[in-house]
């Protein structure tokens, strides 16, 4: 995982790719969902469930792109309004979309989906995009913890190589 080294406060405008994950979900799930989101829009950052950050897979991918990664709590998640309503999702996570769900709440406050999440080929992956407005960058909602940036310890871990 990488410290963006931004508050939420501090976000520049740009597209986040949120991602729900199965067990079993490899870099070509990954890949394949961020491709059909992104149908060609640059994507800025990342973002998943602080819990599944750290999936080998996951990490490999996130190496890959080069891009930062935002880590969103459960609870956090959880608050979010979702246009889709996965039963699976909903029994496992408490939130309609896991995807949608992480990239709204990395967008922070203003931030808006850009679709509905969709699927990677092999069911495994979920992605959806959600656009952070320049102009909403304001201050922190000072009653939602920001949960984003990864901590330390798990920032220093992933780049010695000790999370791959």
């Amino acid at each position: 995982m990488r410290d963006t080294g931004r508050s939420a406060a501090e976000r520049p405008a740009g597209v986040i790719a949120g991602f729900g994950f199965r067990t079993g979900a490899s870099v070509q799930s990954f890949e394949d969902a961020l491709a059909q989101a992104a149908q060609g829009r640059e994507v800025t950052a990342i973002a998943t469930l602080s819990d599944k950050a750290a999936t080998p897979a996951f990490a490999a991918f996130l190496r890959a792109t080069g891009l930062p990664l935002y880590c969103v709590s459960q609870a956090e998640a959880q608050r979010m309004d979702t246009v889709t309503h996965s039963p699976g999702s909903q029994a496992a996570r408490q939130t309609g979309s896991v995807a949608e769900a992480v990239a709204l709440a990395a967008a922070g406050r203003g931030g808006r989906l850009l679709g509905a999440r969709v699927i990677s080929q092999d069911r495994r992956a979920t992605c959806a995009l959600a656009v952070i407005e320049a102009s909403e960058a304001c201050a922190p909602d000072k009653t939602t913890p920001d949960t984003t940036i990864p901590d330390k310890k798990t920032f220093n871990a992933f780049n010695q190589g000790e999370i791959s």
